[in-house]
């Protein structure tokens, strides 16, 4: 069973911190998120095109995950 990011939640810093959720098909940045891959604790966000949006580095809350069977 392969499993895909379909949001994660950090706690973001400003004067008060607060969470805040990426998630598939939500903007950043002026893109639409399309894809989330997760390496070594850093979450890169990218748009349609498989263009890097950003880079995430900040304490995780959680993540949600998308489940997709294998045929065959």
């Amino acid at each position: 069973m392969e499993k895909t990011i379909k949001s994660f939640e950090v706690i973001a810093e400003a004067t008060n911190p607060f969470i805040y959720t990426f998630e598939i098909g939500k903007e950043f940045g002026g893109s639409v998120v399309y894809d989330i891959i997760e390496r070594d604790g850093v979450f890169k966000l990218f748009n349609r095109k498989d263009e890097l949006i950003t880079e995430i580095n900040l304490p995780v809350v959680c993540v949600k995950y998308e489940y997709a069977l294998a045929a065959g």
